[in-house]
């Protein structure tokens, strides 16, 4: 594993302790050691659902990281976005992201996306 893949993944053991679940601490070790475990992935994503995205920010991006051609993980980073209305941080995980994953609910986002946020705007049509 990579320096940087490490130091990526280091999204804070104090935060899931916080969150008062340990099982949420041992998923965090766990891909500490084992990037690759999507089991405790599933886990820490679904906990991080449930929070307010600036809390969890730091884990979607370790995740996209280490999953960076999974598209169901970048949606549901953007969405996460999207929710809390962060517009501008929403564009720039599209640009990451459109191009190099071929993936149609990925694109259906962006096209909602775009649908609600830019149909008013009189420069688009």
């Amino acid at each position: 594993m990579t320096q940087q893949l490490k130091d990526q993944l280091k999204f804070d053991i104090v935060e899931c302790r916080e969150w008062g679940h340990e099982r949420l601490v041992r998923a965090q070790q766990t891909v500490e050691i084992r990037p690759f475990d999507v089991e405790s992935w599933s886990l820490l994503v679904r906990e991080g659902q449930s929070r307010h995205v600036n809390e969890v920010r730091s884990l979607y991006e370790s995740l996209v990281c280490v999953f960076p051609t999974t598209a169901r993980y970048w949606k549901v980073y953007i969405e996460q976005e999207m929710k809390y209305r962060n517009y501008e941080r929403v564009e720039k995980l599209f640009q990451r992201c459109l191009v190099k994953i071929l993936n149609i609910d990925l694109w259906k986002l962006y096209l909602t996306y775009v649908k609600e946020t830019k149909a008013g705007l009189s420069t688009h049509k």
